[in-house]
C-alpha cells in the first residue's frame, strides 16, 4: 500500500523529485568523472614505475666514476644504483625538435617503457629509441634512420622502438609554453656507442625503500665526499611533478565541486518534503489512528528521497565514470604520457554514494520528524494557521508606496525563507560557474598578450649547442643584435643552514637586461631587476616564504658551491617559475656565463652558423597556445553544461514549490478578476528577484574559483585570472533567460486554474 502511495506521490510531484535526482546525479557524476580517470592514472603510474623500475632518487654532479656508484649502493636504504649521461640535442630533419638524450650502460633502473618495437639493449650501439608521441607526430616508422645533432656533428641511428619514459609523463620543449608533441622527444641510446666516449657521466639514479629520499642526503654526501651538486626525488623532477600536481588538482575538484550540488539538493529536499508532509498531515494522522507505528510512517517518507537520490546516484556513477570520466581521460592521455590510462573505480565511489544518499535521507527525516511527533488525534485536524504578523519588509518606511505585486511577493518570500535561500544559492552557484568558464578564455587571452607583448619581445629564438662558448655566442649576438640568456638548473634556499626540506629545485635565467626577455611585477607591469639583486617568481617566493629584501642562497646543479643573493624583485610569469639574474651580477660570482639561447628580431636559419642548434620563430612559440586553447575548450564545455543545468533545476523547483504553495491564492485571484498574464507576472517577478540577487552574489566568486583552479595546478603555471565585462554580461543574460523560461513553464498550470479548482481549494 505504502509503495503505491509513494509511486503516486513521486509522479504527482515529479518536478521536485526529478530535481533531487538530477542534483544527486550531478554531484556524483562530477565526483566520478574526476575520480575515475585519476584512479586509473594512479594505478597505471604504479604499474609503469614497477615495470620500469623507476628511480626514487637522482644525484647530479660534474662527473661520476664507477666507484661512486658502488659507494652509493653501500648505503643501507639504497637497493640499486646506476650512472648515466644526459645531454640535450636536436633533431636535424624534424624542425630542429628538442631531444633529451639518455645514454645508459644497461637497462636496469628507469628503463624505457616500450610501446612498440624492441626492448632497450645497451649492446645495440647502432640503435635508438624515441618517444612514441614524437614518432606519431612525425610519422616515424620502426627501422627508419633517425639523425640528430650532437655538438654540431650529425649522428644517425636506426629506430628500434617507440617508448614512454617513466620520468616524463609531462613532456614539454623548452621553447614551448605548453605541450607540443612534435617539438620534443626523449631518446635512449647505448653508452657503448663511440660517439659518447668524451661525455662525462653526470647523473646517478638509484632505487630505495626510504620513505623520504631527501633524508639520505647526509649519507650520500659522506660516501661521495661531497663531490656532487644536488639530490632530487620525484617531487623535484618536472616531468613527474607536473603530472602529480594535475592529478592532485583533480582530487580537489572531485571533493569540492560536488558539495555545491549536494547543498542545493538538501535545500530542495527540505522544501519539497516539508510541503508534502504538511499537506498530508491528515493522512498521517489517519494512518497512526489505524495503528500504524510512527517509525514505519517515517521510513515511508524518508524512502521518497532515498529512492530518488539512489537512482540519481547510480546513474551518476555510470555516466560520470563511463561518459564524462572517459572524456576527461581521453583529453589527458593525449596530453600526458601514461600507458593504458582509462577509467577505474574504487571503494571511494561507494563511500561518496553512501554519503550522498544518506545525507538526502537525513534531510527528509529532519523535515518530517516534527509532524510525526504530533498526537494522532491532533494530526487528524487541520493544522492551526500561523498567527499573522508583520514581516520585516512591512516595517520599511516606504512599504505603503510599493505596488501590489511587490508587496505580495515580499510577503511570500518572508513566509518561504528556505525556498528563497535555495533559489538565490542555486542561481549564485550557476552564475559563479558560468563566469569562471567564460573568464577562462579571457584569462588565456591575457596570458598570451602578457607573454608575447610584454615578456617575450623578440621574433626569433636561437638555441645554442651545449659546448658553445661565451665568446662564440657573443659573436652571434653582435651579428644579429640580440640578447644572450643562460638557463640553468639550481637549488634555492632561504636558510643559510641548508636542509633538504628548506631547498627547492628550480630554474635560473641569466639575462643581459636588454629587454628582449623582460620581467613583469605581480601586476603585470614591465620592470627591471635592481642591480646587485635577483628576481624570484611569486609562486616560488610564497613556497619558500621569501619577500623582497630577503637574503637567499643558491647553487648550480653542476656544482656544490653555494652563493648568497639579495631579492630585489618579486616578479610574475605565466609559464615560468624560478629565479632571474643580470649577467653582470652572475659573473661577479666568478662563474662563466654560458648562454643557452639568443633572442633577436632578425630572421635567420640554422644554416647561418655551426654553433646554432635550432631556430624557432614567433609562429612556433605561439603554437603551444593553440594546443592549450583546444584542451581548455574541451574541459570548459563540461563546466558550461553543469553551469547551465544548475539554475534551470533550481529556478524550476523554486517556481514549482511557490506555485503549489500558492495555488489557492492564485485561484482566488482569478475569481477576483486577475488575468492569467497578471498572475504569471506575480510568479515570474519573484524568480527574477532571486535571479538578480543570485547573479550579484555569484558574480564575484567566479574569478575566485577560477584562480583557485589555476593555482591548485602546481608551480609550473601562474595565470592571473582576468574577466572582461562581456563574461559577466553573457553569464547574467543567460541566467535571466533561464528565469524567464522557467516562468513561462507555469503559464499552462495557471490557465488550468478554473472556478471548480478554486472552489475545491477554498473547501
Amino acid at each position: 500500500m505504502l509503495r503505491k502511495k509513494m509511486a503516486r506521490e513521486i509522479l504527482k510531484n515529479k518536478g521536485q523529485f526529478l530535481s533531487i535526482m538530477i542534483l544527486a546525479f550531478l554531484a556524483v557524476s562530477l565526483f566520478a568523472s574526476m575520480k575515475a580517470s585519476n584512479i586509473s592514472a594512479y594505478n597505471k603510474l604504479n604499474d609503469l614505475y614497477e615495470k620500469t623500475n623507476t628511480a626514487d632518487g637522482w644525484i647530479f654532479g660534474e662527473k661520476f666514476e664507477e666507484k661512486d656508484v658502488e659507494n652509493i649502493k653501500k648505503i643501507k636504504s639504497v637497493k640499486d644504483a646506476r650512472r648515466r649521461i644526459h645531454i640535450s640535442a636536436n633533431a636535424k630533419e624534424n624542425d630542429q625538435a628538442q631531444l633529451e638524450v639518455y645514454i645508459q650502460e644497461d637497462n636496469v633502473i628507469s628503463k624505457p617503457y616500450v610501446v612498440k618495437g624492441k626492448e632497450f639493449d645497451a649492446e645495440k650501439t647502432d640503435m635508438i629509441w624515441l618517444s612514441e608521441s614524437f614518432a606519431d607526430a612525425w610519422d616515424i616508422q620502426l627501422g627508419d634512420n633517425f639523425t640528430f645533432m650532437l655538438s654540431g656533428t650529425p649522428v644517425t641511428k636506426k629506430v628500434a622502438g617507440f617508448v614512454i619514459s617513466p620520468e616524463y609523463q609531462y613532456l614539454k620543449a623548452g621553447k614551448d609554453l605548453d605541450i607540443v608533441k612534435k617539438n620534443i622527444s626523449i631518446v635512449y641510446v647505448s653508452a657503448n656507442s663511440r660517439e659518447f666516449n668524451e661525455f662525462p657521466y653526470t647523473e646517478i639514479i638509484f632505487t630505495s625503500d626510504a620513505k623520504d629520499i631527501k633524508k639520505l642526503e647526509q649519507d650520500i654526501s659522506d660516501v661521495l665526499n661531497g663531490n656532487y651538486a644536488v639530490l632530487c626525488d620525484k617531487d623535484d623532477m618536472p616531468g613527474i611533478k607536473v603530472m602529480a600536481d594535475e592529478l592532485a588538482q583533480h582530487d580537489q575538484f572531485a571533493v569540492s565541486f560536488p558539495v555545491i550540488f549536494i547543498i542545493i539538493a538538501l535545500l530542495v529536499i527540505a522544501t519539497t518534503m516539508k510541503r508534502m508532509i504538511e499537506q498530508q498531515r491528515t493522512q498521517i494522522g489517519t494512518l497512526r489512528a489505524l495503528g500504524m507505528k510512527k517509525n514505519k510512517i517515517i521510513i515511508h517518507y524518508i524512502s521518497y528521497s532515498f529512492v530518488v537520490s539512489l537512482i540519481g546516484t547510480v546513474i551518476g556513477i555510470y555516466v560520470g565514470t563511463n561518459v564524462f570520466g572517459e572524456a576527461i581521460a581521453k583529453i589527458f592521455r593525449d596530453w600526458y604520457q601514461i600507458p593504458g590510462w582509462t577509467v577505474e573505480m574504487d571503494e571511494s565511489f561507494i563511500y561518496v554514494s553512501t554519503v550522498v544518499v544518506l545525507t538526502c535521507t537525513l534531510a527528509t527525516y529532519i523535515s518530517c520528524r516534527k509532524v510525526m511527533n504530533i498526537h494522532p488525534a491532533e494530526s487528524l485536524r487541520p493544522a492551526t494557521p500561523k498567527a499573522g504578523k508583520n514581516t520585516i519588509f512591512e516595517k520599511m518606511p516606504f512599504w505603503n508606496r510599493l505596488g501590489f505585486s511587490v508587496r505580495y511577493n515580499l510577503r511570500d518570500i518572508s513566509r518561504g525563507k528556505l525556498r528563497a535561500v535555495m533559489g538565490v544559492f542555486g542561481t549564485a552557484a550557476g552564475m559563479m560557474m558560468m563566469v569562471a568558464a567564460l573568464a577562462s578564455y579571457s584569462t588565456i587571452g591575457n596570458a598570451e598578450s602578457w607573454t608575447f607583448d610584454k615578456l617575450q619581445n623578440f621574433k626569433t629564438q636561437v638555441d645554442f649547442d651545449t659546448k658553445t662558448s661565451s665568446e662564440e655566442a657573443q659573436r652571434l649576438r653582435e651579428k644579429y643584435d640580440g640578447e644572450l640568456v643562460q638557463m640553468s638548473g639550481i637549488e634555492l634556499s632561504k636558510s643559510k643552514k641548508i636542509k633538504s626540506e628548506k631547498k627547492r629545485s628550480t630554474t635560473l635565467i641569466v639575462t643581459e637586461g636588454i629587454g628582449y626577455f623582460a620581467l613583469t611585477d605581480v601586476k603585470q607591469n614591465v620592470v627591471k631587476i635592481p642591480e646587485g639583486t635577483i628576481a624570484v617568481t611569486m609562486k616560488l617566493a610564497k613556497a619558500l616564504d621569501i619577500e623582497k629584501g630577503d637574503t637567499v642562497y643558491w647553487h648550480l646543479y653542476e656544482k656544490n658551491t653555494w652563493y648568497e643573493a639579495k631579492v630585489g624583485l618579486i616578479n610574475r610569469n605565466p609559464s615560468f617559475s624560478g629565479v632571474t639574474m643580470l649577467r653582470k651580477d652572475f659573473e661577479k660570482y666568478g662563474i662563466d656565463f654560458r648562454p643557452s639561447v639568443l633572442y633577436t628580431n632578425e630572421k635567420l636559419t640554422k644554416a647561418e652558423d655551426d654553433i646554432i642548434l635550432g631556430v624557432h620563430d614567433d609562429k612556433d612559440l605561439r603554437e603551444s597556445f593553440d594546443v592549450m586553447m583546444s584542451m581548455l575548450t574541451a574541459m570548459l564545455a563540461v563546466f558550461v553544461i553543469f553551469a547551465a543545468i544548475l539554475p534551470i533545476v533550481v529556478l524550476y523547483n523554486c517556481g514549482n514549490l511557490s506555485f503549489n504553495e500558492r495555488v489557492k491564492e492564485f485561484a482566488t485571484l482569478k475569481v477576483l478578476g486577475f488575468h492569467t498574464k497578471r498572475i504569471r507576472k506575480l510568479l515570474s517577478l519573484q524568480n527574477l528577484w532571486m535571479s538578480l540577487i543570485g547573479i550579484l552574489a555569484g558574480a564575484p566568486f567566479g574569478t575566485v574559483i577560477l584562480q583557485y583552479m589555476f593555482d591548485s595546478n602546481g608551480d609550473s603555471m601562474d595565470y592571473q585570472v582576468v574577466a572582461n565585462p562581456l563574461s559577466y554580461i553573457v553569464s547574467a543574460v543567460f541566467v535571466l533567460l533561464v528565469s524567464l523560461f522557467v516562468s513561462y513553464m507555469f503559464n499552462r498550470k495557471i490557465k488550468q486554474l478554473d472556478m471548480v479548482e478554486t472552489l475545491k481549494g477554498i473547501e
